[in-house]
């Protein structure tokens, strides 16, 4: 497998985090890097020296991070470029991943003209909703964890996700963790004092069936990586989704979060599902949200 990687940077920060973090990305074989720099230009009805110049100015430092991010990271991949582009980032990035093919975008979590202290800034949850292909969200301070963690959720988005992972050429040291959620059935709010027995009897079992779903679930997503020299582990947790899998992602060793996303609908919004989005909010590591590849 190769892959067409589309990093977008602007030169702040967060955007260098996102070009370093991809130093260590497992990369595979023949991969190809185009790098990608918008510059906002504000729109001006004076068309006078200070102006133009200013302009030119923003264009100039577009250029200048779109190279500086291609040649610290060539050596990486079989074929590399930089390109520039005016507008809004959000949509310049997503319509050059789609007219480019790109299999990942790669970006940072703030930069890229989002508000100053927002953990996940307007750009990148505009991308990682319409996009056309996986996204991965570098956030500030991130780490190269050995520890990959996969939600797992019995869906074929979630499988998608595990295969796109066992793909890649990955450290042996990497340890992959599978994690599903089952989420306790909720007990009625009122219960004849007789019945209260037979209520409590028929949760647990429906929390059982859950989990051995998500077992079942979690059994098939690491045939992938059968074979491999990497160790998979398989985690079941019972509580909310979000906060089981915030808590999962908080080792200290985790230096991936991956999950799967539910498509396109009519209006080709992605819909990433409220579980995916609230990590792609909260979770304070790198985030890969892959979807389904195209036809």
């Amino acid at each position: 497998m190769s892959l067409r990687i589309l990093l977008a940077t602007d030169g702040s920060e967060d955007a260098r985090a996102a070009e370093a973090w991809l130093r260590h990305f497992p990369v595979p074989a023949d991969s190809r890097l185009r790098v990608l720099s918008v510059a906002s230009i504000p729109p001006s009805a004076l068309d006078i020296p200070p102006v133009r110049e200013f302009q030119a100015s923003l264009r100039e430092a577009a250029a200048r991070a779109a190279e500086s991010a291609r040649a610290g990271l060539a050596a990486r991949f079989a074929e590399s470029d930089a390109q520039t582009a005016e507008g809004d980032p959000r949509d310049v990035i997503v319509r050059a991943a789609e007219t480019w093919n790109a299999d990942l975008v790669v970006l940072g979590a703030r930069g890229l003209g989002a508000i100053a202290g927002a953990l996940l800034g307007s750009v990148s949850l505009g991308v990682a909703r319409h996009a056309p292909c996986s996204v991965l969200v570098v956030k500030p301070g991130a780490g190269t964890g050995r520890r990959i963690v996969i939600a797992v959720d019995g869906s074929g988005q979630a499988a998608t996700a595990a295969a796109f992972v066992a793909r890649l050429p990955l450290d042996p040291a990497t340890v992959v963790q599978l994690v599903g959620v089952a989420q306790r059935p909720i007990a009625p709010a009122t219960t004849p004092g007789l019945a209260a027995g037979i209520v409590r009897k028929a949760l647990a079992e429906l929390l059982q069936e859950r989990k051995g779903a998500l077992e079942r679930a979690l059994a098939e997503a690491a045939g992938p990586f059968a074979g491999a020299a990497k160790t998979v582990e398989r985690t079941v947790l019972v509580g909310h989704p979000v906060e089981s899998l915030l808590g999962a992602a908080a080792g200290r060793d985790v230096g991936l979060i991956v999950v799967g996303a539910r498509g396109l609908g009519a209006v080709k919004r992605l819909v990433l599902g409220s579980v995916s989005e609230a990590l792609l909010r909260h979770v304070d590591r790198p985030i890969l949200i892959v979807k389904e590849p195209r036809a």
